[in-house]
């Protein structure tokens, strides 16, 4: 029997740590994306987990992307507003703070959706010039972006009480509990978004790679 040493009990220990978070993904069936986008391979991810970045990895990868933020609250206070409130639901607070970046280019807008919206992922919009939702604060936003994404990840009700308010008619559809993956969301939170979670990823996977002191 190999007896190991302090490293490489430690490497062994980080290999399992892998494993245990992405390979219950795999074992469901969903399969690791990359192709569609011509680039690295990304790990497709469920939903509803802990973080794997920090919340400094996220502000740094945003001021790298966009140093003057358009937001009504400081981006520290933001990416506590997902922390808070995605932990408090179960949902990933990192990956939902790479799907706003996604929906809202970084912070930078130009779509529907303006600034004082507070409103991060789109919610109420259909492309055709309409702004879609508004709340009276960042946090309700976040708020209701995660409440939404936990419509589709789980038929838990939300913990707090509900300001999504498009989750009575998820609870309603088909879709409602019907996507437990970030790639599972391909087509049903964006249409046709046939590669809508695999570019929240990829944006996830860059900000892991972000280094902090």
């Amino acid at each position: 029997m190999k007896i190991y040493g302090g490293n490489e009990m430690r490497i062994l220990v980080l290999v399992a740590s892998v494993l245990f978070v992405f390979m219950p993904v795999a074992l469901a069936g969903s399969p690791l994306m990359g192709d569609e986008l011509n680039s690295n391979t990304v790990f497709d991810l469920s939903i509803m987990g802990p973080p794997l970045a920090t919340k400094e990895q996220c502000l740094q990868y945003l001021f790298s992307k966009n140093p003057f933020p358009a937001l009504t609250v400081s981006a520290e206070e933001l990416v506590d507003d997902f922390y808070t409130e995605a932990t408090d639901e179960g949902i990933r607070p990192d990956v939902a703070f790479a799907q706003a970046l996604n929906e809202t280019g970084n912070f930078k807008y130009g779509g529907d959706v303006i600034p004082l919206q507070n409103n991060y992922c789109g919610l109420g919009t259909v492309g055709d010039g309409g702004r879609g939702a508004w709340f009276i604060s960042a946090q309700i936003g976040v708020r209701a972006q995660i409440q939404h994404l936990l419509g589709y990840a789980s038929t838990e009700p939300p913990k707090k009480e509900i300001v999504d308010p498009r989750y009575n008619l998820l609870k309603c559809s088909k879709n409602f509990g019907g996507a437990k993956t970030w790639t599972e969301l391909n087509g049903k939170w964006a249409v046709p978004g046939t590669t809508y979670g695999q570019k929240i990823l990829k944006i996830h996977a860059k900000i892991m790679r972000e280094k902090t002191d």
